[in-house]
């Protein structure tokens, strides 16, 4: 298995995760559930480590499609550059999320202030996970690529 494989094994991880986290913690903090709340906060920290570990095998990837017909080269790097971004924001929730899963693992409730935080987070997140799968389908992908996503790799 090569880190194309991996990358493209893994690069649903982050995508679906943190969807689907950003869901249980609404759910969680609809019905005021601090065990659910929890298992989010230990479900990002999971993520935000699949979030690096696909993001070094983009290096990869990238060296296995450049050059071949029909890649575009302009989303390939903007897709890697927002997913720099990302990882960075990923990093930073990761952190936040450890964090407050230590710290409140054994008090019966978690402060709104952190809840507040990490429901912001989760939603930035969640969007900026899903324009990066969109551009990384577009990559090798000319079928999907609409007019104006060709209009915006021209301007990078």
């Amino acid at each position: 298995m090569t880190t194309v494989h991996l990358h493209l094994l893994l690069n649903h991880i982050p995508i679906l995760g943190s969807i689907f986290i950003t869901v249980l913690f609404i759910v969680a903090l609809i019905y005021r559930n601090t065990f659910l709340q929890k298992v989010s906060l230990w479900s990002l920290v999971v993520i935000a480590l699949f979030t690096a570990v696909t993001y070094l095998t983009g290096d990869g990837a990238v060296q296995a499609v450049q050059g071949l017909p029909g890649i575009s080269v302009d989303i390939m790097h903007l897709h890697e550059t927002v997913a720099k971004v990302d990882l960075g924001l990923m990093f930073v929730t990761g952190v936040i999320a450890l964090a407050g899963a230590l710290f409140y693992s054994f008090k019966p409730k978690l402060p709104r202030l952190l809840l507040v935080l990490v429901l912001s987070i989760l939603l930035l997140n969640s969007g900026v996970f899903a324009y990066i799968g969109y551009l990384g389908g577009q990559i090798h992908h000319p079928e999907i690529r609409s007019s104006s996503s060709q209009h915006l790799s021209r301007m990078y």
